[in-house]
Order: structure tokens, then C-alpha cells, then sequence
């Protein structure tokens, strides 16, 4: 039942409800193909710069320090879901975190410092004097 301006109800007729339906599955599917697009796009993109990695390794052009390695410990694999825009530099979590609390720790101090001088002063007088 649809409502109109004047607040009279009309009923829906089976052809609407199904030509409704048709629409609404027709975008379902088109919705499901460009997922599925996306996804073969990020699987190509991901083979693709697998392959140049592995060029790089073979022909020796890669900068070793890019890739530290330590003996005897294992760290394990990050795989995040966008790739970094530059392979040799990546801002890690940690250290944006140490440079958020370091921020954070100035803000901090400079307010105290603004503060301090509005602050009374600790008695200079003897406790045992005034009782």
C-alpha cells in the first residue's frame, strides 16, 4: 500500500512489486560483479608487484638495507590491505605512536609552564608558630 499526497492509500499491483524486484536484483548482481572485479584487480596488482620484487632480487638492483634481517628470531609478516606508495620507506605504528605521545608530552609541559604562575605559592611560615 502506498500513501499519496492527499492520504489516500493505494494498493500495489503484482506487476510493481515484481518489476521492484527485478530492479533491485539486477543491482545485486551488478554489485556483486564489481566486487568480484575489484578483487581480480587487487590480485593482479599483488601478482604484479610480487614479480617485480622477485626481478629485483634476481638481477641484484635492490638495496639490502632495506630488508633487515636478524638471525635467530623470527618477526612475523604484516600483509595490510593498501599498499605502501613507496617500497623503501613505510611509517611504522610504533614510532607514530612514540611521536604522538612526545606531541601529546610538549602540549603538556607548555600548559603547566602557563599554569605555574597562577598557582599559589607553598607556606614558607613555621606549622607549630601559628597553633
Amino acid at each position: 500500500m502506498v500513501e499519496s499526497g492527499d492520504g489516500v492509500r493505494k494498493a500495489l499491483t503484482p506487476d510493481e512489486i515484481a518489476k521492484v524486484k527485478e530492479e533491485w536484483e539486477e543491482r545485486q548482481k551488478q554489485k556483486a560483479e564489481r566486487a568480484k572485479e575489484k578483487e581480480k584487480a587487487k590480485e593482479k596488482e599483488k601478482e604484479g608487484s610480487k614479480d617485480e620484487g622477485a626481478e629485483m632480487d634476481k638481477s641484484g638492483s635492490k638495496d639490502t638495507k632495506t630488508k633487515p634481517s636478524k638471525a635467530g628470531t623470527s618477526t612475523p609478516s604484516t600483509t595490510s590491505t593498501s599498499t605502501p606508495t613507496h617500497q623503501r620507506f613505510t611509517l611504522h605504528r610504533d614510532f607514530f605512536a612514540m611521536r604522538l605521545s612526545e606531541h601529546r608530552n610538549r602540549k603538556r609541559i607548555a600548559q603547566a609552564k602557563e599554569l605555574a604562575p597562577r598557582l599559589p605559592g607553598v607556606p614558607r611560615g613555621n606549622i607549630l608558630d601559628s597553633v
